[in-house]
């Protein structure tokens, strides 16, 4: 499913970037190249990038991680800075889909 602005106007996105090894960041999908698909998303799909999200050397084994749980309760919050956390793929957020759940 692909998310596109609404009629009130374009979402407000958070893109979170994570790797969890120096290896995965030179030879896989490094940080720099996360954030560029997703403000290629963003303006394609006619969003605006509220906020970047880094998290560098960090396991999605479990969601113990500082700048996730900072996104998260600002996602939670009354502010509610952004409308969507954008998400190269699912193992960015989480590894294990039980605790994606």
């Amino acid at each position: 499913m692909t998310l596109k602005s609404s009629p009130a106007g374009p979402a407000r996105v958070c893109i979170y970037a994570r790797v969890s090894t120096t290896r995965q960041a030179k030879n896989d999908l490094s940080i720099p190249d996360q954030i560029a698909q997703g403000e290629r998303w963003c303006a394609q799909n006619g969003n605006t990038v509220a906020d970047t999200v880094i998290e560098p050397g960090a396991s999605a084994t479990d969601d113990a991680r500082p700048h996730f749980q900072q996104m998260i309760t600002r996602a939670t919050s009354e502010e509610h800075p952004f409308d969507i956390i954008l998400v190269h793929s699912l193992s960015r957020m989480f590894r294990n889909a039980m605790h994606y759940m």
